[in-house]
């Protein structure tokens, strides 16, 4: 894939791991523009956000084995402290964090975070959405995270992620994670998540792995009509995923299994569903590059928690092309068809990204 993009992923995943006693600064700028248009509409509520200009502000400080890490997202409707971390380098091998961050087991947020400019599609998976934006998986957690990097199986690589932290409360305008900047006592309950892979060697994004999360979302605030009795959930994730990465070519995927355990004011309801997505991206001549996602599940119909958020996208198949048509700049377009659980929209979508240290 094109050498830039992959620069600023190395350098995102290997900045935690760095050494040395002089303070070491890093500071990475991802601004982005969208426009985003619907057409052929029956769906109520869709997806589409009246969001255009975004700029994604990473910074990261070292001095000896300790770091401080921040991101924070700036938008034309609100400015979040998306992630906020202190480490301390345990081995060369290991780093611990804690703060605000991102939760291990979503493999695509851990990749690409809020910067539009790393992932090659505007959109990413409804099932890894945002919180704010109708996400119906916990992404923010508050705690503490170790992640680590080693060599095993004669020059393989195994990386692992365990994290456990205050996880979002459910309210009904969707998932709303622990926030940093004004902190709540309400009714705080605990999330834990795991993710292992092993690589190839250390420098390449080809890989298999698993994933498992444990969390306790709790309801608050005035309820929505679907949420009227509803008090709070156990939600347990199990799953796989991979990708394949060449010169040309990328294709990468995840497989989620979810049990649901409901708690209303007098009864429990168990539930389970299945989701998944595979994204092919193809490089070709004039830096342009193709790429297909189909997103589907089993049991989203039916599953009592996923009717907590009704835009969720049960089918999606998008598909586009990207032109790096300067250095670390880019132009997107990305055409879309999504079933929700209510109903059904297609949209188009046109956005400049950028990366600027």
């Amino acid at each position: 894939m094109r050498v830039s993009r992959l620069l600023i992923g190395l350098l995102l995943l290997a900045a935690p791991l760095a050494r040395g006693d002089p303070l070491q600064t890093e500071f990475l700028l991802l601004p982005s523009a969208e426009a985003v248009g619907t057409f052929n509409r029956d769906a109520p509520v869709t997806q589409i956000e009246d969001e255009v200009l975004k700029a994604d502000m990473l910074l990261s400080l070292q001095k000896g084995k300790f770091k401080l890490f921040g991101e924070y997202l700036l938008s034309d409707h609100e400015g979040d402290l998306e992630r906020f971390q202190l480490g301390w380098q345990f081995s060369d091998d290991t780093v611990i964090w804690i703060g605000r961050y991102h939760q291990p087991s979503s493999v695509w947020n851990h990749d690409h975070h809020h910067g539009q400019y790393l992932q090659t599609s505007i959109s990413r998976p409804d099932i890894d959405e945002w919180e704010d934006l109708g996400g119906v998986l916990p992404q923010h957690f508050t705690g503490m995270l170790i992640e680590s990097s080693r060599a095993v199986l004669d020059g393989w690589r195994l990386r692992t992620a365990f994290a456990g932290g205050i996880a979002p409360h459910v309210t009904a305008e969707g998932l709303d994670p622990f926030d940093l900047v004004h902190p709540s006592s309400d009714r705080l309950t605990m999330g834990y998540q795991a993710r292992a892979s092993l690589h190839p060697n250390e420098f390449t994004e080809s890989g298999v792995g698993i994933l498992f999360a444990d969390d306790q979302l709790a309801q608050v605030g005035t309820p929505s009509p679907a949420q009227v009795g509803f008090n709070h959930a156990d939600l347990r994730l199990l799953g796989v995923f991979g990708t394949y990465a060449a010169d040309n070519w990328k294709v990468q995927g995840t497989l989620y299994h979810a049990d649901a355990r409901l708690y209303y004011a007098s009864s429990t309801v168990n539930d389970n569903f299945d989701v998944g997505y595979i994204q092919a991206e193809r490089r070709f001549p004039y830096d342009l590059t193709g790429f297909l996602r189909w997103e589907d599940s089993i049991g989203a119909s039916d599953s009592q928690y996923l009717k907590l958020f009704e835009e969720f996208a049960r089918i999606r198949y998008i598909g586009g092309v990207r032109w790096d048509f300067a250095k670390r700049q880019a132009l997107t377009l990305q055409l879309g068809s999504t079933h929700t659980l209510n109903g059904h929209f297609d949209d188009v979508r046109l956005q400049w990204s950028a990366a600027f240290f």
